[in-house]
C-alpha cells in the first residue's frame, strides 16, 4: 500500500472512529434518559402505595367504614352526629367562607361578578375590591353538575388543601384529619392496578435498555476493529517512510 493511498485509509478510519465515539455517545444518552424515566416510574408506585383515604369510625362497635360525599350523610347520622361535605365555590358578600354544601345534584359555582358599573369582573379583582364595592357586586354563576361523588382519598386530599370540609350539623368544621370521629388509612384499592401498570412499565423500559447495551457492545467491537486497523496502517506509513529514507539517504 503506498503511503498517498495509506493517507487515504487513515482518514477514512479517523472518520470512522468519530461516528463510532458519536453514537456511544448518543446510546449512553440514551441510558442515562431510561435512568430517570426508571426512577420516576418507581416514584409514581411508590406514591399509589403511600396515598391515603378517610373513613369514619363507628362508635358503635370501632369499625371503620370507607367515606365518600354520597354516604357522608349517612354512615354519620348513624349515630346521631349528622355531618356532610362543604366545597369551596366562591366568595360572596353573602357567603364570606365561599362554601356550600355538597349535594348529589351538583351547586352553583362563581365564575365571576358583575361590579356596580355593569362590568364582568374576575374571582381575583372581586377578592381585591373593598368590603363596600364587593356588597355592590352581583355573583355570576354555572350550574356544576354532581360528576363525582368523591371518594374518601378525594375528600381527605380536599381538606388537606383547603378545598373541601366535613361540618358538623350545627354547622361546625369538624377535624377529620385529628379529631375522634375519623381516621386517615392507607388506600388499597388501587394497589394491584399500580402494581401491575409498575410491572408493565418496567418491563417496557428493560427492553429498551437491553437493546441500547446490544448496540453499545456492537459499536464498541467496531471501535476496537476500527482502531486495530488504525494501528496497522500508521505502521504501513512508518515503513512506507522509513524506505523512502533509506532509498534517498
Amino acid at each position: 500500500m503506498g503511503l498517498a493511498s495509506s493517507q487515504a485509509r487513515l482518514l477514512l478510519l479517523t472518520a470512522r472512529k468519530s461516528d463510532l465515539e458519536f453514537r456511544a455517545q448518543q446510546i449512553t444518552n440514551s441510558e442515562m434518559i431510561l435512568a430517570m424515566q426508571t426512577e420516576e416510574v418507581a416514584r409514581e408506585y411508590s406514591l399509589k402505595l403511600s396515598n391515603q383515604t378517610l373513613k369514619y369510625i363507628n362508635a358503635s362497635d370501632s369499625s371503620e367504614i370507607e367515606i365518600s360525599a354520597l354516604t357522608l350523610n349517612s354512615v354519620t347520622g348513624k349515630n346521631g352526629a349528622g355531618m356532610k361535605l362543604q366545597v369551596f365555590v366562591g366568595k360572596t358578600a353573602e357567603n364570606p367562607d365561599g362554601f356550600a354544601d355538597w349535594v348529589s345534584d351538583g351547586h352553583d359555582e362563581i365564575t365571576g361578578y358583575t361590579d356596580k358599573d355593569g362590568n364582568t369582573i374576575t374571582v381575583e379583582q372581586y377578592n381585591a375590591l373593598s368590603e363596600e364595592d364587593k356588597a355592590a357586586c352581583k355573583p355570576q354563576t354555572t350550574h356544576v353538575g354532581c360528576t363525582n361523588n368523591y371518594s374518601g382519598r378525594e375528600i381527605l386530599a380536599g381538606i388537606q388543601n383547603g378545598t373541601m370540609r366535613i361540618v358538623s350539623e350545627s354547622g361546625e368544621e369538624v377535624d377529620a384529619i385529628n379529631g375522634t370521629n375519623f381516621s386517615v388509612a392507607y388506600d388499597t384499592s388501587d394497589d394491584a392496578q399500580a402494581d401491575a401498570e409498575y410491572r408493565r412499565k418496567t418491563a417496557s423500559i428493560q427492553i429498551k435498555e437491553k437493546r441500547l447495551q446490544m448496540d453499545l457492545s456492537q459499536v464498541e467491537t467496531q471501535q476496537k476493529a476500527c482502531e486495530t486497523e488504525i494501528d496497522s496502517v500508521k505502521k504501513i506509513m512508518d515503513k512506507n517512510i522509513e524506505r523512502t529514507f533509506k532509498v534517498f539517504s
